[in-house]
């Protein structure tokens, strides 16, 4: 079969294939951290943790948004709790829920992180992404939107009051 229903779309949707394909070799494995060694995964949700840390969203949601199983999700957060970089927390309604925060040892590592991987990896991206406009970024976050979307779990939005925290020990 050709390839022609791609249209001049063909290179962008080779690219992205090619671009989730490399992820999906390294995503696993502990290439980051010192002392304390972390992966791709790890290093996802703690962004996410602490992107939405003043809103104390439940384990749940996190997987949601990252497009993981709440099986995959919570294997990853045991791995980060018992290596000292997330603690697990309750609110002071609902001692079911757990509610994750970056620790302080995860928030030192993960500085260490963004600083080689902004080097590293990300600098030539965003000099590349300086140059679209903010309608031209719109467009490419729609787009990674709809490859995201593509695994059938759908996004879990609440608008719940935060609530004090209670630390498990």
């Amino acid at each position: 079969m050709k390839l022609e229903w791609m249209g001049a779309y063909r290179g962008i949707i080779g690219d992205f294939y090619r671009s989730a394909n490399g992820y999906s070799q390294i995503c696993k494995n502990e290439i980051f951290g010192d002392p304390v060694r972390f992966s791709p995964y790890e290093v996802q949700i703690m962004e996410h943790i602490m992107e939405h840390a003043d809103q104390h969203r439940n384990m749940k949601w996190y997987a949601n948004r990252l497009g993981l199983s709440q099986a995959t999700y919570s294997k990853y957060v045991r791995k980060l709790v018992e290596k000292g970089l997330l603690e697990k927390y309750h609110t002071s309604g609902n001692k079911k829920d757990v509610i994750l925060m970056v620790s302080p040892l995860g928030l030192q590592e993960y500085e260490a992180y963004s600083k080689a991987a902004s080097d590293r990896w990300f600098h030539e991206l965003f000099e590349l992404l300086d140059q679209a406009t903010p309608e031209a970024l719109e467009t490419v976050k729609k787009a990674f939107a709809i490859f995201g979307n593509w695994h059938g779990e759908k996004r879990a939005e609440s608008s719940e009051e935060t609530e004090d925290l209670i630390r498990i020990e």
